[in-house]
């Protein structure tokens, strides 16, 4: 578990990584220095990232943009010492656009990448039946995971460092953002079936880790460990 966050050096576990994850997605650093938030429309998940860093601030509702008429939550951490080290490892203000290459303990990037994951992420399954007009039981499981970026350089790095770890390659597709204004695209990092049950059950690796229970519902049954 990660200690009390405290004037210290930061040394990487599980749930520091995991609310890494988080905050490479859904989190901001503030411009004073000091403050560091991260929005969600999945209350649950706030709690979660709260827990894994030992904090008990508010969650409270976030006033809805003009680009999303989803409800959204909000947790605001006031820690000079924390934010220094995010920025140290690659985050800064105004990140979506401009991030790059983090600097993740490689142990502990399965963490990192099931933050990301629940962050902006997807877990996508389904029966493909479109072949059953030939032969009835022409019926195909599809699953795919998906990791998103507003930077090509971000989504980019990584690929690199999961192909470097477990070997799957992944596809990268760009295209306009809904939710975004002006030329930025957003990146898309797709795996199809055979290797997303490779990643499956490298980020999920053992029980009770902290994640979102949406997503890890949907590829529990394709996890070789079963709970």
């Amino acid at each position: 578990m990660v200690k009390k966050l405290q004037r210290r050096e930061f040394k990487w576990d599980p749930d520091l990584a995991y609310a890494v994850g988080l905050l490479t997605t859904d989190g901001s650093l503030s411009k004073d220095g000091r403050h560091i938030s991260l929005t969600s429309s999945d209350k649950k998940l706030i709690r979660t990232f709260l827990k894994c860093l030992h904090k008990t601030n508010k969650i409270s509702l976030n006033p809805r943009s003009k680009l999303s008429k989803k409800t959204c939550y909000r947790t605001q951490i006031g820690d000079v010492v924390f934010y220094d080290w995010l920025k140290k490892i690659g985050l800064s203000p105004n990140k979506s656009l401009i991030i790059g290459a983090l600097k993740i303990d490689k142990k502990y990037f399965p963490d990192f990448l099931r933050g990301h994951l629940d962050g902006d992420g997807s877990v996508i399954y389904y029966k493909d039946t479109y072949n059953t007009k030939i032969k009835e039981k022409y019926v195909y499981e599809r699953l795919f995971v998906l990791f998103r970026s507003a930077s090509k350089k971000h989504i980019e790095w990584m690929r690199k460092v999961i192909y470097k770890l477990k070997c799957v390659h992944g596809s990268l597709s760009f295209s306009r953002s809904k939710t975004q204004i002006g030329q930025s695209k957003m990146s898309t990092l797709k795996f199809s079936t055979k290797e997303s049950k490779i990643l499956l059950n490298w980020i999920y690796y053992k029980q009770n880790l902290p994640c979102l229970d949406r997503k890890y519902k949907i590829g529990k049954k394709f996890l070789k460990i079963k709970y």
